[in-house]
């Protein structure tokens, strides 16, 4: 049995989650994520963990294990279905006879939009500015659909160290199609160091974002209300 489990942000953290991870002969994870549920893990427990870049060689040790009889638990930040590892489990997985289960969690844009107000009630983009695994070229023309679709759009992987120019080139077309939309951005969301910030994208400090920050483009109908993002839903209100 293969458990992929979201486990979010530890003050959300779901039932389920913690069921499977409490189970589990062995926890396959993120150095950082097993660090963050140790107070969860028994004392015999088993667990694998490794760095970035390393989720190939964690998905596979957790599939061999499972393959062999082992209940396994892999943890992943936010929902594991959104740039998780579930994919990859069901592919590495693929007819090894491993029961797989997913258990959703509270994915990053849905935490920065209750921090941010109510940005998120329209039709919503996720989007990845991160080309480790997709070329540049597609995440342009993703910001070009966005544009044509005046899409809220929450943007995961927003600045690295190495990649400081994505974020402004996304605001830039973003400002050139639609406008001076209104921006948010959340760093450690229902964690400790939490900051919040809304400004407009001409007022926007890119400098504040970094990997644990979730930028969220507001549509050109999203609206500032008492220091809030909010997009209307559509109701005819009074």
């Amino acid at each position: 049995m293969l458990y992929i489990v979201g486990i979010g942000f530890p003050s959300l953290i779901s039932s389920l989650a913690r069921v499977a991870i409490e189970s589990a002969e062995l926890v396959v994870g993120y150095t950082p994520y097993i660090e963050e549920i140790a107070p969860i893990l028994r004392s015999n427990q088993k667990t694998f963990a490794n760095g970035m870049r390393g989720e190939v060689e964690r998905v596979t040790y957790a599939v061999d294990e499972a393959a062999r009889g082992a209940q396994v638990c892999i943890v992943c930040s936010g929902d594991p279905s959104l740039y998780g590892m579930a994919a990859l489990a069901y592919q590495l997985a693929a007819g090894r006879g491993v029961e797989i289960s997913v258990i959703p969690s509270v994915t990053a844009a849905m935490a920065a939009s209750a921090k941010l107000g109510a940005p998120i009630t329209d039709d919503l983009v996720i989007l990845s500015l991160s080309d480790l695994l997709t070329p540049k070229e597609l995440i342009d023309r993703r910001i070009e659909a966005v544009n044509i679709g005046d899409f809220v759009c929450a943007i995961y992987n927003p600045r690295s160290k190495s990649r400081t120019e994505a974020l402004p080139s996304a605001l830039k077309k973003f400002r050139e199609a639609r406008g001076n939309l209104l921006v948010g951005a959340v760093t450690n969301a229902f964690r400790e160091g939490e900051s919040v910030t809304i400004a407009t994208i001409d007022t926007f400090d890119v400098s504040i974002v970094d990997m644990f920050t979730l930028v969220l483009v507001g549509s050109s109908r999203t609206q500032l209300i008492d220091g809030k993002m909010v997009t209307p839903r559509g109701y005819r209100v009074s």
